[in-house]
């Protein structure tokens, strides 16, 4: 899987398909984070990258907490968008 979550915009994108202003206030994400990054060719590797440019990267080798919550937001924007879809199909037939 290849993630990247921008927090100030409300961006997650997994594997290309990218949901933007998703309301992320509920997942946890602290308060100094601006990015994380999912590694698609290196399983289990990634990095949160601060706002901070006084702080270093911090390699991560499993999903924080938080990342998890906001990859629920995607899964929920995600089924949002294919039951319009599926709505806007069925009113066409």
């Amino acid at each position: 899987m290849k993630l990247t979550i921008i927090p100030v915009d409300g961006t997650v994108n997994k594997d290309g398909l990218a949901y933007l202003k998703l309301d992320l206030s509920s997942c946890g994400i602290p308060a100094d984070v601006h990015a994380f990054q999912w590694e698609e060719n290196e399983p289990n590797k990634g990095h949160i990258e601060f706002k901070s440019p006084l702080i270093q990267n911090q390699d991560v080798t499993e999903l924080p907490d938080w990342v998890n919550a906001c990859l629920v937001k995607w899964d929920e924007a995600k089924a949002a968008e294919e039951a319009a879809k599926q709505a806007a199909q069925q009113t066409g037939q």
